[in-house]
C-alpha cells in the first residue's frame, strides 16, 4: 500500500490480500479493516462498500479491468515471422514469461479460486469468461494465424490450451510450495515453452 492510495483502494488490496492468504469466509471486516488501520469492528469498511461480498466482486473487477500487458505482448505488429526461428522462440518465451507474471500479479485471485470463491458461481462465471476464456482466444487466434504446418491442418486452439494450462500449473505449484517442485526455475521453463511451440511450428508435423 502506498500514501497516495485512498481508503477505498487500501481496502480493496487488503482484503484481496487477505481472501488469497486465508479464504473468503474466513476473512472478516473487522479484520480487513484492521489491516489498512481502521478501527476493527466500527464498520467504516461499509461507508465505501456495501457489504464483504460487494468488496469481492470490486476486487475481481479491478483484475479483468487490467490486462494490458499479456495483451500488448501479442500485438499483431510484434509476432515474428514464422521464418525467423530464433526470434520466434524469443517472442514466444516472452509469452509465456508474461503469462507467469499475470499469475503472480493476480496471485490473490488465483489462490481465492481454491478457498471460497466457488461459493460465488456468478464472479467465478465472470472471472473465466474475461480472463481465462479471453486469454486462451488470444492466444490460440495469434497461433492459428500460421494455419498448416506441413500442409497437415495443426488444432492450434488446443495447443494454446496445453500452453496456457502449463503455465497456470507451474505457476499454482510454485506458489503451492514455494519453489517449483521439479526444480525446474521460470527461466527454464519459460524457455522450454518457446522450444517446444517453435519445433512444433518448425519441425515435421504430425497428425494423430
Amino acid at each position: 500500500m502506498t500514501d497516495t492510495q485512498s481508503t477505498r483502494e487500501r481496502l480493496l488490496e487488503s482484503a484481496m490480500r487477505l481472501f488469497g492468504e486465508r479464504g473468503y469466509k474466513e476473512t472478516t471486516v473487522a479484520e480487513i479493516e484492521a489491516a489498512v488501520g481502521l478501527s476493527p469492528g466500527s464498520g467504516s469498511l461499509y461507508k465505501h462498500f456495501s457489504s464483504k461480498e460487494q468488496l469481492l466482486a470490486a476486487g475481481v473487477d479491478a483484475v479483468l479491468a487490467d490486462r494490458g500487458k499479456l495483451l500488448r505482448t501479442l500485438e499483431p505488429g510484434d509476432i515474428p515471422d514464422r521464418e525467423s526461428t530464433a526470434e520466434w522462440q524469443a517472442f514466444m518465451q516472452s509469452v509465456a514469461v508474461a503469462g507467469l507474471q499475470r499469475m503472480e500479479r493476480d496471485r490473490n485471485i488465483n489462490r481465492l479460486l481454491f478457498r471460497g470463491l466457488q461459493d460465488f458461481p456468478d464472479l467465478v462465471a465472470r472471472y473465466r469468461d474475461g480472463e481465462i476464456v479471453a486469454n486462451h482466444h488470444v492466444i490460440s487466434a495469434m497461433l492459428r494465424s500460421f494455419g498448416t504446418q506441413q500442409g497437415v491442418e495443426v488444432d492450434w486452439p488446443a495447443i494454446a490450451a496445453v500452453v496456457v494450462g502449463a503455465t497456470a500449473h507451474y505457476w499454482l505449484l510454485a506458489d503451492l510450495f514455494g519453489t517449483h517442485p521439479s526444480g525446474v526455475s521460470e527461466e527454464r521453463y519459460t524457455r522450454a515453452v518457446a522450444l517446444l511451440v517453435t519445433l512444433l511450428l518448425t519441425g515435421p508435423a504430425t497428425d494423430p
